[in-house]
């Protein structure tokens, strides 16, 4: 525990010494704007089904292929080097479409993968002040399809910032929806599982749920409750009213917070209730147990947590530096300005 108290004294230093380097540079220092350096856009093809629109909404047909393109414009004075993949959408921890390729895994209800359906150089160079069009090979499944096929295409652009080897990585997505009829799927909504969880670095019970559908879901309203079974008691509730969504074939998990308590071994229900704009009203009720075993595993994200807080004098300590980092400032520029004055 000591250790870990000298260790972030030691960072608090480092960082004071840093800002007082920066106070003293004054005019000279001299900051990167982050400047992304560059953009893509898509090239809309005659079976775009909306020109306002600025991603890809392309109406097919089984079987057809087709060449898509879109634009890399190198705006810097350096050439570039560009990472490309094609990323199928999915449900992110918060609850919204996403298209995060490392964070993405396939839901077992996806039929069309995008990965057989999309192909594109994983990698494209582009001289300074000028743009490439980069191609995209469609190939569409041979048995037709109502819904919708979402994916995107990342755009990913390595910046080296020093010697070190740090990087920061600057991305866009242009999204990719394809469609081949508008007649509407039928909805659907299934719970597959609840369990206890660390969810967030807190206690909680998380509500496995599914959209086996290829639609894509939009507002989202969600209303979660935990009974105990054997007293029928009210323990923990949750409600996400702030128009969530969900992609086509993809699974979320919906969150029932335990407030940072440790959860109790024990015969619990949900009833989660979720309906969405179109007038579609989900309501689940399933029973589940939460072992002691279980609880204790979960609890020990509580335990973490009360070992790496800090003692009082420590925040006495970091009040006294700022005080002190603070009036050493306040010296140097009024001795800074005294002598121009001079």
């Amino acid at each position: 525990m000591l250790k870990t108290q000298m260790k972030f004294l030691k960072k608090l230093v480092l960082v004071f010494s840093l800002l007082l380097g920066l106070f003293l540079l004054g005019e000279e220092a001299v900051y990167a704007e982050g400047d992304v350096g560059y953009d893509i856009q898509a090239v809309l093809p005659e079976n775009q089904v909306d020109g306002a629109d600025s991603f890809f909404n392309l109406r097919m047909t089984p079987s057809q292929t087709q060449t898509i393109e879109f634009i890399i414009n190198n705006t810097s004075n350096q050439p570039s080097v560009y990472q490309m993949s094609i990323n199928q959408a999915y449900t992110n921890s918060q609850g919204f479409i996403d298209y995060d390729k490392d964070e993405g895994s396939n839901d077992a209800s996806l039929k069309y993968p995008i990965n057989e359906i999309a192909q594109i150089e994983s990698e494209v160079t582009v001289a300074a002040n000028s743009s490439v069009r980069v191609p995209v090979e469609l190939t569409m499944p041979a048995e037709s399809f109502d819904g919708q096929i979402l994916a995107a295409i990342e755009v990913i652009k390595d910046t080296k910032k020093n010697s070190g080897g740090i990087s920061n990585s600057y991305g866009y997505v242009l999204g990719l929806k394809l469609t081949e009829t508008d007649n509407e799927v039928s909805r659907d909504l299934k719970l597959l599982s609840v369990k206890p969880a660390i969810s967030f670095q807190k206690t909680s019970v998380v509500a496995n749920l599914q959209n086996p559908t290829m639609d894509a879901y939009g507002h989202l309203k969600y209303d979660g409750k935990v009974y105990n079974r054997e007293t029928d008691e009210l323990v923990k509730k949750a409600n996400f009213d702030n128009d969530m969504q969900m992609a086509p074939n993809s699974t979320y998990s919906f969150v029932i917070d335990w407030k940072n308590q440790p959860l109790e071994a024990g015969d619990y229900r949900l009833a989660l209730k979720v309906s969405d704009a179109k007038g579609n009203v989900w309501n689940f009720k399933k029973n589940f147990t939460i072992t002691a075993e279980e609880a204790a595993e979960v609890n020990t994200v509580i335990t973490n947590q009360n070992n790496q807080k800090l003692p009082i004098w420590l925040y006495g300590l970091l009040g006294v530096i700022l005080a002190l980092l603070l009036v050493i400032i306040v010296f140097l520029l009024l001795k800074r300005r005294k002598s121009e004055e001079e």
